[in-house]
């Protein structure tokens, strides 16, 4: 998902730092996690920053909340870039998921596209997911994760629900190697996994606990973009 805004739009929390690396801990438990598991593994509140080419272009936020006895998760990015004074663009991005027991219960997505708005709808109903887009309506299995990254499971997944298109990107996960990451706690080395497929050009990374600290990707113009959590740096590697 965010790799496709920047594109797009260019067009062109405490940290927990394990000691030593294991592959992350997928089991079911990242494809089902509870509220109580998300709110363990992230707190209530995870902050990240999107760079290009050194210079921060915005915000991504991730939060975490039990309601009516669903896991809810809201994700809202801004992007603002400037160029001279003739290019002034803003981006704005909200999706709200509710989970129960792994399955994507509702899904609501907005976006604001320097003016232009667009949302997506989402139902759980007997016959799978509704997905409205638009005036477009599709059925898509319940049990896809979505492009927002927090949940490991999407390291297992072949397809996912693309919260900006409405529709199943299809993915052939890769593990790359390690990334090495610094913060003021110190250095951290988390896993670095390329999504492939549809998401061919997005890597993204998680530590031992299969939680998720990033990703990077080039935009249309070549440049690279990361999205880190604040206060943290990564090597190019």
């Amino acid at each position: 998902m965010l790799a496709k805004i920047v594109k797009v739009v260019l067009g062109i929390g405490c940290l927990m730092i394990p000691l030593a690396w294991a592959e992350p801990t997928l089991h079911r438990a990242g494809l089902s996690m509870t509220a109580e598991e998300a709110l363990a593994l992230y707190g209530q509140e995870q902050n990240f920053e999107v760079w290009r080419n050194g210079r921060a272009i915005g915000t991504h936020q991730l939060r975490f909340s039990e309601e009516n006895g669903l896991l809810r998760v809201d994700a809202h990015m801004r992007l603002h870039i400037r160029a001279l004074a003739v290019f002034n663009y803003h981006y704005e991005y909200r999706a709200t998921e509710w989970w129960q027991e792994g399955r994507l219960q509702r899904l609501s997505v907005e976006v604001n596209d320097d003016g232009k708005r667009e949302s997506i709808q989402a139902q759980a109903e007997d016959q799978g997911l509704r997905v409205q887009k638009a005036q477009q309506q599709r059925w898509l299995s319940q049990d896809l994760l979505t492009t927002n990254h927090w949940n490991p499971g999407i390291l297992e997944a072949q397809e996912v629900l693309n919260t900006l298109t409405g529709e199943a990107s299809q993915l052939a996960v890769e593990r790359l190697g390690m990334k090495r990451l610094q913060s003021t706690q110190g250095e951290l080395e988390v896993q670095k996994y390329r999504l492939g497929a549809e998401l061919e050009d997005t890597d993204t990374w998680y530590d031992a606990q299969g939680r998720w600290w990033g990703m990077e990707f080039s935009a249309r113009d070549k440049s690279r973009i990361r999205v880190l959590p604040k206060g943290v740096e990564a090597d190019n590697g």
